[in-house]
């Protein structure tokens, strides 16, 4: 992923989209624990929520004062940390869990870095080195918590009752 960094005039704006990212992070993994909830994946959901929950500090870490992110966001539709759709599986164990938002901490990793390498601002660079340092703490914390967790044997999705999707 590439941001249009173009669309970042301001290091305010920049904050504003750190601070989206973050909401959008945790109305996902607060989604995505219902889901599972309501599927009786209730390890998948726990993880999904302790997720959830673990965002309210990081948006809190960007006060409202921050302002509105700009309508057209410098990721397109491809938010980098939100959990892809694609990767959840009914089955995952909370290993997988953690996995996928270490992934998406990765991303946002990079695209702060992006941000901080090709910005023609200087107060956008040095806020995105900030925002880019804090993600390596966010890395490193979810590597922790997903090298805690059990790791799940190779035949995790098999189900001998698998759904029926036709009905």
């Amino acid at each position: 992923m590439s941001p249009d960094v173009g669309l970042i005039g301001s290091e305010a704006e920049l904050l504003a989209i750190a601070r989206a990212m973050e909401e959008l992070a945790a109305e996902q993994y607060a989604e995505l624990a219902e889901a599972f909830a309501v599927s009786c994946n209730s390890d998948a959901a726990d993880a999904f929520r302790e997720l959830a929950d673990g965002q309210k500090p990081h948006v809190a870490e960007f006060p409202p004062l921050t302002g509105p992110a700009p309508a057209v966001l410098p990721w397109g539709d491809k938010d980098p940390e939100i959990a892809d759709p694609g990767a959840v599986h009914y089955l995952m164990w909370p290993w997988h869990v953690f996995d996928l938002a270490l992934r998406h901490q990765r991303k946002s990793l990079v695209f702060f870095e992006e941000i901080a390498t090709r910005s023609d601002r200087p107060d956008v660079a040095r806020t995105a080195r900030a925002l880019a340092l804090r993600e390596q703490d966010h890395v490193a914390a979810m590597q922790a918590r997903r090298d805690a967790a059990p790791i799940p044997p190779e035949d995790w999705d098999d189900d001998p009752d698998p759904p029926n999707w036709d009905m």
